[in-house]
């Protein structure tokens, strides 16, 4: 397995365009639930560094600097932008988990053969591939990726694994250059699609039902084929009332 497997996407990244304000930190937090971001000029592959917010919202021992910490100006806050610690997206978990470590960095931006940003990476999402979910009180209860809708209807997310979807529907899912379920779609349909739009694989017809920007956020997953090859129902498929 490779970090590209276990990478927030490029899709899904928050980040912060200078000149960055206090205001556009404290906005990207609420939105993401995060604490680091990549900094860029324009876009993500304009990459300046990374911002972490304890960097920049931390007082003093005594507290005196607690009026400048918390109202920081667009300069102060360039000052705290660490250089970006860069993987290949090519590389192991267990390889990149130790590189991490050696070198002490938590976050790392992933790039892809070109040199542009595929995604961003942390050691949770590391740990996480080794140990299962790592959640704290802070995370929200994860959705079931993959619910059963009725007889022969899935509502699956776009994020969701290839691997899982050809484990828990018995899709045949062709070998290509795509981790998850969107980006199968994304490679069927040639772009990016619109929200109705649908593709058959197999026996299925996988229609797109939400985008989330440029993301494949919901697929309902129809078998067409033979009933009695429909996947059994089991502990973890949940048929809304």
């Amino acid at each position: 397995m490779d970090v590209r497997e276990v990478m927030t996407p490029r899709v899904d990244v928050t980040a912060l365009t200078i000149p960055v304000h206090a205001d556009d930190i404290a906005r990207a937090v609420r939105i993401s639930g995060h604490s680091c971001f990549p900094v860029v000029h324009d876009d993500l592959d304009d990459l300046i560094g990374i911002l972490f917010v304890n960097d920049i919202f931390r007082t003093g021992q005594d507290g005196s600097e607690a009026r400048e910490a918390t109202d920081p100006s667009p300069l102060e806050i360039s000052r705290k932008v660490r250089q970006p610690y860069l993987v290949p997206e090519s590389l192991g978990v267990l390889e990149a988990l130790a590189d991490m470590r050696k070198h002490r960095r938590a976050v790392a931006i992933v790039v892809d053969e070109y040199g542009g940003v595929a995604g961003i990476l942390t050691v949770k999402d590391l740990l996480e591939t080794l140990v299962g979910d790592l959640n704290d009180e802070f995370d929200e209860e994860e959705e079931a990726m993959i619910v059963r809708v009725d007889a022969n209807r899935w509502l699956v997310d776009g994020q969701t694994n290839v691997d899982e979807v050809r484990d828990r529907l018995g899709m045949e899912v062709p070998d290509g250059e795509y981790v998850t379920l969107g980006g199968l779609l994304f490679e069927r349909f040639g772009h990016i699609p619109d929200e109705g739009e649908q593709v058959r694989v197999g026996d299925w017809d996988l229609r797109v039902v939400e985008m989330d920007k440029r993301r494949v956020a919901q697929v309902v997953a129809t078998h067409l084929g033979d009933p009695a090859e429909v996947p059994a129902p089991n502990e973890s498929d949940e048929t809304p009332d």
